[in-house]
């Protein structure tokens, strides 16, 4: 295990053990939400933005603000979060509305009345830890701290969407949005095998939030924090919570104890998971074209900002493949596609793992579930 990793585990039992104040961490909420709506804002269909800000207000959906055409109109609200979103689920412009992640055909209420009835929610992660908001040398960041476990074997292609919304937000013209999204944050750092826990430390620093403009010093905080499970982009279930205010019930002289030691925690923190961020950048991202279950599986390797070299791939039982011992070696950035023939598994899922040396980081395994085409033309 590397150095950094280690100091991350070690940082991690020092969070666990650290004094914090109950008004500074809650528990994870882990109620479900009602159906997750993104409103993709554009000119026009104000009447349409009423409805579902109601719809908010009274419950029946947890409302998430896009604002893709920030740039355009001169507004200092936050989009890049906004195209990426967009991009993910084929809006080009908007307005647009996407229900759990699966985009309308068009803006009308019988439309949306019709997705929100069939909202079914799954429990594919379990998540228990916590919340909190911490000061770091005078600056706010937002720490999730504690486990998720799969309840199920799940994909690659499963990632965890912490996302910041802003209750009132208000951009230097005057121009106001309700559940606006200040921050999205993917995160795919955890088990995918059916009950294999993981113990997870996700943040929100204190540049990372200010970028997106997120102040989290005002009185009452005005924001809520969501931990949206998807899979290529439908989600799959959600859970929100008010983000708490880290001196709500706590005494002046209780918050001058725990800050300062809270903040020696998260600034060594924050060092150690930049290093992991640059690790990250430098491992290859894999993937594999959906398989028939006969011939040849396609795995992609992209390499990061580091070049790497494919040594192996071989598969979980009761799958085998042929020729698993090779050497690929692919630059940095550059894609590469390496065929493998997996024999006498049958039905069961195909599991794929593979060995890969990355300059400067050394050597790795990565796991990659192959989908069939079969279970792609059902989500389709």
């Amino acid at each position: 295990m590397k150095r950094s990793r280690l100091l991350l585990l070690a940082m991690f039992g020092v969070l666990l053990a650290a004094p914090f104040a109950a008004a500074l961490e809650v528990p994870i909420n882990t109620e479900h939400d009602p159906p997750v709506v993104e409103w993709f804002h554009g000119e026009g269909s104000e009447d349409a933005l009423e409805r579902l800000e109601q719809e908010a207000a009274e419950g029946r959906i947890r409302l998430l603000h896009w604002r893709l055409d920030a740039e355009e109109v001169g507004s200092n609200f936050p989009d890049d979060d906004a195209r990426l979103r967009a991009d993910t689920l084929g809006v080009a412009s908007g307005p647009a509305v996407a229900v759990n992640g699966v985009v309308l055909s068009d803006l009308e209420e019988d439309t949306l009345d019709t997705a929100l009835d069939g909202h079914a929610s799954r429990e594919v992660l379990s998540f228990s830890g916590t919340v909190g908001v911490l000061e770091a040398d005078g600056d706010l960041a937002v720490l999730i701290r504690g486990t998720v476990t799969p309840q199920e074997n799940l994909s690659e292609h499963v990632i965890v969407l912490v996302t910041l919304t802003e209750d009132g937000a208000l951009d230097r013209h005057g121009r106001t949005a309700t559940h606006l999204v200040r921050d999205m944050r993917p995160e795919v750092a955890f088990g995918r095998e059916a009950g294999n826990a993981s113990d997870v430390l996700w943040t929100m620093t204190p540049d990372h939030l200010e970028a997106a403009g997120v102040d989290l010093s005002g009185h009452g905080m005005g924001y809520h924090l969501s931990l949206i499970v998807v899979e290529h982009g439908v989600v799959l279930q959600s859970h929100t919570q008010t983000l708490p205010n880290p001196t709500t019930n706590m005494d002046r002289s209780a918050a001058l104890i725990v800050l300062p030691l809270t903040s020696v925690v998260v600034v060594v923190l924050v060092l150690i998971l930049r290093g992991e961020m640059k690790t990250d950048q430098a491992l290859p991202a894999i993937g594999a074209v959906p398989w028939d279950g006969q011939g040849k599986v396609q795995v992609m390797v992209q390499a990061g900002t580091s070049p790497c070299t494919v040594t192996g791939i071989e598969a979980e039982p009761p799958w085998k493949v042929a020729g698993r011992s090779l050497h690929r070696d692919v630059a940095q950035g550059e894609l590469d596609v390496i065929e493998v023939r997996p024999s006498r598994g049958g039905d069961a899922p195909l599991r794929l793992r593979l060995s890969i040396e990355v300059e400067g980081e050394g050597g790795w395994v990565q796991s990659l579930d192959v989908e069939r085409t079969s279970e792609v033309s059902k989500r389709s």
